[in-house]
């Protein structure tokens, strides 16, 4: 049974989710975020301040690689941004052009919220995204940037989707993503309010209130 609510609830929305990482630093070049598990789908929320943001990948295989940038959609007008891919001597191998790149809205279901959808570096197939494809073991950076080096930004790394090899893992992995994730970039990054983004709230404050007054009916029944 409890299985079977997990899938009701949670499935549907993984079909489309990445790992969330909340980034609250300034990674650089000669400090960057390390990505673990380059494969593995990661979204990073982070937010530009005035310097580039770099994200190193290290891997001792060959191994699948995607990148993509979103830009949150507070109103209707986006902040442009670009992403390079660069090896170990910060040369570009790789550059995804967000100037002159054609933005547009796109609705994350997952965490309930509108963005900015900007350019990909992956693999061409006629879909809404690309996929990955194969590059040589070795280091590389991605580079995340814009004109001024400002702005908020959410970072796709990696396409398998992995969320926990058993229930418990899940429930751990999906609790955060949407109870808070949502909200909290909603309110204290973005800037705006979007009630979509509590409707879990909601529906876990109407399941405590039943299985409160449940209880206490049961026990109140045993005193009489």
């Amino acid at each position: 049974m409890k299985i079977l609510i997990f899938l009701l609830v949670f499935y549907p929305l993984s079909i489309f989710a990445h790992q969330p990482k909340l980034i609250n630093y300034s990674p650089s070049f000669d400090n960057p975020h390390e990505v673990v598990y380059p494969e593995i789908s990661k979204a990073y929320y982070s937010k530009l301040e005035g310097e580039p943001h770099y994200y190193k990948i290290e891997s001792d295989r060959d191994f699948l690689f995607y990148t993509g940038i979103l830009s949150p959609k507070v109103n209707d007008n986006y902040k442009w941004l670009s992403i390079e891919v660069l090896n170990e001597n910060n040369e570009v191998i790789y550059n995804a052009d967000g100037e002159d790149f054609d933005w547009n809205a796109w609705y994350e279901p997952y965490a309930r919220d509108w963005y900015w959808k900007g350019p990909e570096i992956g693999t061409e197939r006629n879909e809404e995204f690309k996929t990955s494809f194969m590059i040589n073991a070795g280091t590389y950076y991605i580079k995340v940037f814009n004109e001024d080096n400002t702005g908020h930004y959410s970072l796709a790394v990696g396409e398998a989707e992995f969320f926990g090899s058993n229930l418990w893992e899940q429930i751990l992995t999906w609790t955060p993503i949407i109870l808070y994730i949502g909200p909290f970039m909603d309110i204290v990054h973005w800037q705006k309010f979007d009630i979509r983004a509590y409707i879990p709230h909601i529906a876990l404050l109407v399941l405590i209130t039943i299985i409160y007054f449940f209880i206490k009916r049961i026990f109140f029944r045993r005193k009489v």
